[in-house]
């Protein structure tokens, strides 16, 4: 524990970030297809932002750690995500514009979990384009 030179206890910050991203599903869409569902779910009222890295743009879809065995997962640093929605995009940009509307774009790349996933997407669609 870290303590002031008073002695008054200050807080210890731990990092954990996830070692695991358990993806149930994803889909590959084209860039216009995507955006096309981007502006469905705005229409709909949901609130969008997509994520960047690695040349491709994704939105996922987390499963909130409600149960107990969610819970536990969690709290061993397995993260489960029900979807991810993803399409290649070479080259980031901070906006992509649907219906007239913005949807902002965060870049991710110095984030190492999920610039790691992006990595994964990435040859997910290298795969699908191999079939």
């Amino acid at each position: 524990m870290v303590t002031k030179e008073d002695g008054e206890n200050m807080v210890k910050i731990v990092y954990k970030p996830a070692k695991e991203i358990v993806v149930m599903d994803y889909f590959q869409f084209s860039f216009e297809k995507l955006n096309q569902m981007f502006a469905r779910l705005i229409h709909s009222g949901l609130p969008i932002t997509a994520q960047w890295a690695e040349g491709v743009l994704f939105v996922y879809s987390p499963l909130i750690p409600d149960t107990d065995e969610l819970m536990e997962n969690f709290l061993k640093g397995r993260i489960f995500w029900s979807s991810v929605s993803f399409a290649l995009m070479p080259k980031y940009a901070m906006s992509v514009k649907v219906d007239g509307i913005e949807v902002p774009i965060i870049d991710v790349s110095n984030h190492h979990v999920l610039r790691e996933v992006a990595k994964w997407l990435r040859e997910q669609a290298k795969l699908q384009s191999e079939v």
